[in-house]
């Protein structure tokens, strides 16, 4: 495989990871797929959103010179790995690595390290500072980062350790220093079922509640066994809009600063 040393024409598969690597290393996007950027994310409104699943026909007319792609299933139909490389050359990505192990990898590829560098300080500066801002917090006290599903009547936990990934709320309430909910104590993906919110919730100090904008959230409120969680009723929920689970450095970024908000909510030690 050629990686070309400059890539012109980089067309991102993953809207989430691929996409927000790219930018972040200025790479120059003429497409991506997967779902539309969150808003969060600096995308060029000049950068057209493409066919989700990926279509092979159409990547192939953009003719770009450098794909990335995660390669969680490489013969999918979300993630063509195998059938792009006969496009362009594609860089991977991997959903059970940490955000900062992926843009390493990628700027290390193209001969961008030191742009990999300059972001994660800055990342680093914004984790320090609400670190040190909490403290206390962050010390002794017990969260969860989740979203309702309204169908089943489940809570998803975004804990590290389930089979869904390495989600971005736990990566970065990891590098923060909080203490999250175990995986032991969650379904296979991080689920809880509705009558065992009490047993998993009940010693949870604080909760980030993340809103997909679907009307979940409005149901989940709606719940009297949610009301009656110790977290709820000292109001110590902090809501997140937009799908914030997979992601990369404008996630990361987005989410420490919603665990900031969460923090800050009341007199929270």
């Amino acid at each position: 495989m050629d990686i070309p040393a400059h890539p012109q024409r980089v067309l991102a598969i993953d809207s989430r990871i691929s996409l927000e690597s790219a930018l972040a290393l200025d790479l120059p996007v003429i497409g991506y797929s997967h779902s539309r950027a969150r808003p969060w994310v600096p995308v060029p409104d000049s950068v057209p959103m493409l066919t989700a699943p990926p279509d092979l026909e159409q990547i192939l007319m953009l003719a770009p010179d450098l794909i990335l792609c995660p390669d969680s299933s490489p013969n999918s139909d979300w993630w063509p790995l195998a059938r792009l490389s006969s496009i362009a050359p594609v860089l991977p990505s991997n959903h059970l690595q940490t955000w900062q192990i992926n843009l390493h990898r990628l700027g290390d590829w193209l001969g961008k390290t030191p742009m990999v560098q300059q972001r994660l300080r800055e990342h680093g500066s914004l984790i320090e500072d609400i670190r040190r801002a909490h403290a206390a917090a962050l010390a002794h006290l017990h969260f969860a980062a989740l979203y309702y599903d309204p169908v089943r009547r489940r809570a998803m936990v975004c804990s590290q350790g389930t089979s869904y990934g390495l989600v971005m709320p736990a990566q970065v309430l990891s590098e923060l220093g909080g203490r999250e909910i175990g995986a032991d104590r969650l379904g296979r993906n991080g689920e809880v079922t509705l009558e065992c919110f009490g047993k998993v919730f009940g010693d949870v100090d604080a909760i980030l509640l993340i809103d997909f904008g679907n009307g979940a959230t409005r149901a989940l409120s709606a719940e009297p066994l949610w009301q009656r969680l110790p977290a709820v009723r000292a109001d110590r929920i902090h809501v997140v809009k937009g799908n914030c689970v997979f992601g990369s450095v404008y996630t990361a970024r987005y989410l420490a600063e919603g665990w900031r908000g969460l923090l800050a909510r009341g007199q929270m030690r």
